[in-house]
């Protein structure tokens, strides 16, 4: 940014900094205009005297984000991309070849494709890696950049020079974008003991339909009590939400509450029907930190109304309201005009950004109590406390290696082509053959993987210092190998050594590698579904819900009855 952006930047927040922004509160609108006319003023005499030619249209835009950042997180100006993202939400499709990307080793690689998408339809293969987008060559580009050429006009062509390791090919796609469908209620299903499961992972425009859709064919089916799988889902569309709680509670509940600046700005919601789901049904909501905004709302509800339980990690604190203004066809502005208030009259908004309680107007500190509706305890502060509290299964270095590499899709594209049984032996029974996990064994012998294991960190400090006092006193390297220090630390070594080379035979280690290979043959070989299907086998937090819904005393007292 140039010297005068960032002057610019600071003069919008010096005008309209909270202290000002507060004065202009508590006085006429004759104080607001002074600070307009200053700000016009400064403009004009910055334009007349600085001294290098100024671009009018990046000091207004410099500006105006200089404003935002005075206020919230989610008070935005939205421009081209980010407005366009918005959008896709909104509207639930974008113009795009229906991939998703990410890299391996450095290099674009495709990491998965939507059913029925261009790329889909034409051949693209999951492992594919992405020499060029058009005319422009992929290995000095960040993911977004990527991600911006390949996406474009609605029936525009885009062309992606492919490299296929598995059969050593250089290909060459030319895909007309469309309009990709977000699947964002990707599955559901019922277990041999009723249990239903249904994720979403965004409340976009169709993601009501669709629950709607797999809860009446779970309610068909024989539905006995049913998870809904919020976790990762960062929010969306509030009448999405409100549409989806109407399903699961009793008509006239109060489902939530907007307060604002303006009589306008407040509102309620109340259920308008009733359920789908029968009130006898036990329900469990899944949440994590990730969990965000219209999922925190559905969950909450959920708990305040003692329509279920909610089980996972603490959600992530976000309860205000956005409105969107169009300045442009370019632009959009994001302001924050509410607060959303749960029935308990708990904020689900979190602070953790602005030390003067602007946005949680000081009434729901951490230690703040509400009563649900059978006058159960519930903690305000922010963000939705879960009534079971799980912990997250934690990956070893070792294991967090692979992930972070991509070795498994590696292996698994290279190795499928070479077992075309495999497919056929995954399809009713869901377990990881152990020629695959001796093959896998094999594989990482000459798979230079670099990692770090507990303690070893810490040791090449020590180790470190250690030559470098070594050094110092003997001021000949030399000398060092006869230092008893030496010997130690040559036997430390090769004890990591040795604890890498067994790594991969370790029974966590073990368990975690097969399912990491078998979620990714299943994502390469199968349909959403049936991926989804496959990572629940080992799920903890679903596993943990099934438990309490089958045994359900636990349930039951959980809420109070």
């Amino acid at each position: 940014m140039s010297k005068f952006l960032l002057l610019m930047t600071f003069l919008f927040g010096v005008i309209f900094s909270q202290e000002n922004i507060n004065k202009i509160k508590s006085n006429n609108n004759s104080l607001s205009r002074e600070y307009i006319k200053l700000l016009e003023k400064s403009l004009k005499l910055l334009k007349t005297n600085y001294v290098d030619s100024i671009n009018e249209s990046e000091v207004i835009i410099s500006g105006i984000k200089g404003l935002m950042k005075e206020l919230d997180p989610y008070t935005k100006l939205l421009m081209s991309d980010s407005k366009a993202s918005y959008d896709h939400l909104r509207k639930g499709k974008y113009g795009g070849i229906g991939i998703q990307i990410g890299m391996r080793r450095d290099t674009l690689t495709v990491l998965s494709t939507f059913e029925n998408s261009p790329a889909y339809s034409e051949g693209i293969q999951i492992g594919d890696n992405i020499l060029m987008i058009d005319s422009t060559y992929t290995k000095n580009l960040t993911l977004k950049e990527s991600s911006n050429l390949i996406k474009g006009e609605l029936d525009s062509i885009v062309t992606l020079s492919i490299y296929r390791s598995v059969t050593k090919e250089r290909l060459k796609f030319e895909l007309i974008r469309s309009n990709i469908p977000l699947k964002n209620v990707p599955y559901w299903g019922l277990d041999d003991n009723g249990v239903g499961y249904i994720r979403i992972n965004r409340f976009s425009k169709n993601s009501d339909k669709d629950f709607k859709q797999g809860l009446e064919e779970l309610s068909k089916n024989g539905l006995k009590s049913l998870i809904i799988d919020l976790r990762g889902n960062s929010g969306g569309l509030l009448s999405t939400a409100i549409n989806i709680l109407d399903n699961l509670t009793n008509r006239g509940d109060d489902l939530l509450s907007q307060k604002g600046k303006t009589s306008r700005s407040n509102r309620e919601w109340k259920s308008r029907r009733n359920p789908i789901l029968s009130p006898e049904i036990p329900l469990i909501i899944l949440i994590n930190r990730r969990s965000a905004s219209a999922s925190e709302i559905v969950a909450g509800t959920i708990q305040d109304l003692d329509r279920g339980i909610v089980l996972g990690e603490k959600s992530f604190g976000k309860g205000l309201v956005q409105h969107m203004y169009d300045l442009n066809d370019s632009t959009t502005l994001k302001v924050t005009t509410a607060k959303f208030y749960l029935p308990s009259g708990r904020l689900i908004q979190k602070q953790d950004y602005l030390d003067n309680g602007f946005l949680t107007d000081g009434l729901d500190k951490i230690d703040s109590t509400f009563t649900t509706k059978n006058g159960r305890e519930v903690k305000g502060g922010g963000g939705i406390i879960p009534d079971i509290k799980t912990s997250k299964n934690k990956y070893s270095p070792f294991v967090n290696a692979l992930y972070k590499e991509k070795v498994f899709l590696t292996f698994a594209t290279d190795f499928i082509p070479r077992n075309p049984d495999l497919k056929e032996k995954l399809e009713n029974n869901l377990v990881l053959p152990n020629q695959v996990f001796n093959e896998f064994k094999k594989f990482l012998i000459d798979y230079d993987l670099e990692y770090k294991i507990i303690g070893e960190v810490e040791f090449e400090k020590m180790k470190n210092n250690l030559l470098k006092e070594s050094i110092s006193i003997n001021k000949h390297s030399r000398l060092i190998t006869s230092n008893p220090d030496y010997n130690i630390i040559r036997d430390i070594e090769n004890y990591f050594k040795n604890i890498k080379q067994i790594q991969i035979d370790l029974s966590d280690n073990k368990r975690d590698i097969k399912n990491g290979l078998l979620r990714e043959f299943c994502r390469l070989l199968f349909d959403e579904k049936k991926r989804i299907a496959a990572s629940l086998r080992n799920d903890i937090e679903y596993n943990k819900a099934v438990e309490i819904l089958n045994e359900k005393n636990e349930y039951y007292k959980l809420l109070g009855y």
